[in-house]
C-alpha cells in the first residue's frame, strides 16, 4: 500500500539492516521560496556529513522510491548511520513506488498541500521542468562553503545531468552511458577489424552487412535497437541536429540535419536490411538482449547495464559509439539522484543529508547492498570495475570514459510525454507501416511543441 504520509519502518526491520550492513495537479503549486544561503557552520572533522555542533533538533523529510525490499536496503542503513552520526537530524522517510513520473507527481502532491518534503529523489528526465518553477534548492552557495565535496568528484556527465543554466540542483547517485555491446565471434568469423575508439559510421556499416546472413527465425542481423528514440537522437546529435531548439521550444527532429539520420536508419530497417525490426523481438516474446545471447545479433546501442548479455556463451565486448572525422563525438547519458525542494525550512540540515547521500560511505553502501551498477561517484565507479573485472567486458573502461563527452538528452516539459509521443512517429517509420520520415515527423511537431513548455503543477 503506499504510503501518503511520512512514515519509519518498523524497528525490527532497521535492527536487521543495520546489523547486516553498517554491523560496527488539479491544485495549483505553493509558491516556491528563494533559495537559501547556508549558514555558517562547519562540518566536524572526519565526519562524513557531520552536523553543526550546536544545531537545533531538526525533522527532514525525504520523499524516495519504495514498496520493495531493493529500496527499503538502499537507504534505511543509510538513515540509521547519520542519524547516529547526527543526533539533532532525524531523518523520516515517505516510500512511494515507481520512477521518475511517479515520484515527481507525489512531489507535486505534497507541495500543493502545504507538506513537501525536504529532500527528494530526482532523475534527469524530470530536473528541467521542476527548474523552471525553481522547485529545487541551487546548491552552489553550499558547494562554494564546502570544501568536502565537489563536482569534480563525480562522473562529468552525469553531474551536469543535475544542472539547469547556472544552478546546481542535485547531486546524480546511479548513472548510465550509451556505449555499443558487440559480439566479438561474429566479427572475427566474418574476418572484420573489432571496432577501435576511432571506427567510423563506414566501419559500422560494412561490419553490420558483413554479419546480416540467412531468413526467417535463423536470420543473423547486423544490428538492432536504433529505432529506439534516444539511440536515434544520438546518430543526430552527432550530426549537430538535436529534438529541440537551443532555447528548448521548438521541435527539430522533422528538419536537417536530424531528418537525415533517421531516414539513414530507416534505409538499415528497409533497403539494407541490416536491422533487426522491432516486431520480430515483440512478436516472440524476446528482449534485444535475449537474441544476442543466442548469436542473433551482431551489435547494438545500450546505456552500460550488461545484465542482459551476461548469459552468452561466446566472447563479447562493448565499444565507443562510430564517429566520423567531422562529428561531433558524444553519446546519451541519463541519471537518477537528489535534489533538495528550495521552500524548505531546514537548508543546513537538509544539505547535510544530501552531502551524506553524495558521500563514498553511501554509494560503496549502494553497490555492496543493492548492486548499484553505475554509481556516479568517480572513486567508487573505478574500484567497482576493478573488483568486477572477472563478469565486465574486457574495455569496460569506457562505459566511464564516455561520460567525459556524452550528454543528457535535452529535457524539456514533460519530457516523459515527449518520448511518448516521438517514439510511434519513429515506430511508423522504421517499422512495416514505412511511414515517410517528414511527415510522420510534422505530424507530431506541435504536440511536441506544446509539451516542451509545460510547466509541471500549473
Amino acid at each position: 500500500m503506499v504510503e501518503s504520509h511520512p512514515s519509519k519502518r518498523t524497528l525490527s526491520r532497521r535492527n536487521f539492516l543495520r546489523g547486516v550492513f553498517f554491523g560496527a495537479s488539479g491544485v495549483a503549486l505553493a509558491a516556491c521560496v528563494a533559495p537559501q544561503a547556508p549558514q555558517a557552520a562547519q562540518t566536524e572533522a572526519g565526519g562524513s556529513g557531520a552536523a553543526p555542533a550546536a544545531q537545533e533538533a531538526v525533522t527532514l523529510s525525504f520523499l524516495t522510491q519504495g514498496g520493495n525490499d531493493t529500496a527499503f536496503l538502499r537507504y534505511e542503513p543509510l538513515i540509521d548511520n547519520f542519524q547516529k552520526a547526527n543526533s539533532a537530524i532525524t531523518i523520516e522517510p515517505i516510500w512511494e513506488p515507481g520512477g521518475a513520473i511517479e515520484i515527481q507527481t507525489k512531489l507535486l502532491t505534497l507541495i500543493a498541500a502545504g507538506d513537501a518534503p525536504d529532500v527528494y529523489w530526482a532523475h534527469s528526465y524530470t530536473n528541467s521542468g521542476q527548474a523552471v518553477r525553481n522547485i529545487q534548492l541551487d546548491l552552489n552557495p553550499f558547494l562554494e562553503a564546502d570544501p568536502d565535496i565537489s563536482g569534480d568528484d563525480f562522473l562529468l556527465a552525469a553531474w551536469k545531468d543535475f544542472q539547469y543554466e547556472d544552478r546546481q540542483i542535485g547531486f546524480p547517485r546511479e548513472t548510465t552511458s550509451t556505449v555499443m555491446i558487440y559480439n566479438v565471434e561474429l566479427f572475427e568469423r566474418h574476418g572484420l577489424p573489432l571496432p577501435t575508439d576511432n571506427w567510423t559510421w563506414a566501419d559500422f556499416l560494412e561490419a553490420a552487412t558483413a554479419i546480416t546472413e540467412g531468413d526467417g527465425p535463423d536470420k543473423i542481423y547486423g544490428t538492432a535497437d536504433w529505432h529506439l528514440n534516444r539511440n536515434t537522437w544520438i546518430k543526430m546529435w552527432q550530426k549537430g541536429g538535436d529534438v529541440l531548439s537551443e532555447d528548448r521550444t521548438k521541435f527539430t527532429m522533422n528538419q536537417e540535419p536530424s531528418i537525415s539520420q533517421v531516414r539513414e536508419i530507416q534505409r538499415w530497417h528497409h533497403e539494407l536490411g541490416i536491422h533487426l525490426p522491432a516486431t520480430v523481438a515483440e512478436a516472440g516474446g524476446f528482449t534485444t538482449g535475449d537474441l544476442f545471447t543466442t548469436g542473433k545479433i551482431g551489435m547494438f546501442p545500450q546505456f552500460s547495464v550488461f545484465s542482459n548479455v551476461m548469459a552468452s556463451e561466446f566472447p563479447w565486448d562493448i565499444a565507443h559509439l562510430p564517429t566520423d572525422p567531422d562529428d561531433i563525438r558524444t553519446t546519451r547519458v541519463a541519471s537518477a539522484g537528489h535534489s533538495v525542494y528550495s521552500g524548505t525550512e531546514h537548508p543546513d540540515a537538509a544539505w547535510q543529508w544530501i552531502k551524506y547521500l553524495g558521500s563514498e560511505e553511501a554509494f560503496r553502501h549502494w553497490v555492496e547492498a543493492t548492486g548499484l551498477n553505475v554509481p556516479s561517484l568517480k572513486v567508487v565507479a573505478e574500484s567497482l570495475l576493478e573488483t568486477s573485472a572477472d563478469v565486465l567486458p574486457e574495455h569496460a573502461q569506457i562505459m566511464l570514459d564516455a561520460f567525459e563527452y556524452g550528454r543528457p538528452e535535452p529535457v524539456a516539459g514533460d519530457w516523459i510525454g515527449i518520448h511518448r509521443e516521438v517514439q510511434p512517429a519513429l515506430n511508423s517509420i522504421y517499422g512495416v507501416e514505412k511511414a515517410d520520415p517528414q511527415q510522420a515527423l510534422d505530424a507530431i511537431a506541435a504536440r511536441v511543441e506544446e509539451l516542451a513548455v509545460y510547466v509541471p503543477g500549473v
